[in-house]
């Protein structure tokens, strides 16, 4: 029983040895054509067309009858590789969506979003909105007008010069005056 599991051993070496050289000539022949294909085929980045490659080379190597798969096809070697990357780059896209990749948020991300967004920023930013509030109190109704219907409702100034009763001119000297008003009295972020 032993000398058989030897001899299987043995065996199942020969043919690693034998799928390792074949998968180096493979390589060296088709590498290049098969990197293009992934990456027209998929649009991966670098690195992930190198893991593509990687998994079709790593699938050849763990078939035991390899020379015998493709001596019988040596005219369409080339396409036999290109199908197992096609199913590769299909096995990654279902796996992407089972795992919701496209909703997942970088870590990168997050420190952007978490600095933004942080307790700190928005004391920062309640206090410079309450210092704008004091600096329009004390402007010009005008002005104050002109700037909030701007600023807050959108108009443009043609609008504002209509509901004003004022020339377009007049407006941007409003806005302006409230401008320099507000910016002396805010402290910047």
């Amino acid at each position: 029983m032993k000398v058989i599991q030897l001899n299987r051993a043995k065996k199942q070496l020969l043919a690693r040895d034998e799928n390792s050289q074949l998968v180096q000539q493979l390589y060296a022949e088709y590498g290049s054509a098969l990197r293009r294909f992934i990456r027209v085929r998929s649009r991966l980045s670098d690195n992930d067309c190198e893991d593509v490659m990687q998994e079709v080379y790593e699938r050849l190597l763990k078939l035991d009858d390899l020379t015998q798969k493709l001596s019988g096809r040596m005219d369409t070697v080339r396409n036999y590789l290109f199908q197992i990357a096609t199913h590769i780059l299909i096995d990654r896209d279902r796996r992407a969506k089972v795992r919701c990749s496209d909703n997942h948020v970088s870590e990168q991300d997050t420190a952007i979003f978490s600095s933004i967004f942080s307790p700190e920023r928005a004391l920062q930013n309640r206090k410079q909105l309450r210092e704008i509030e004091i600096a329009l109190a004390e402007i010009k109704t005008s002005h104050k007008q002109a700037f909030m219907l701007n600023r807050v409702e959108g108009m443009s100034y043609r609008e504002i010069s209509d509901a004003l009763g004022v020339s377009v001119s007049t407006v941007e000297k409003y806005i302006s005056a409230a401008l320099v008003a507000i910016r002396a009295k805010v402290s910047p972020i």
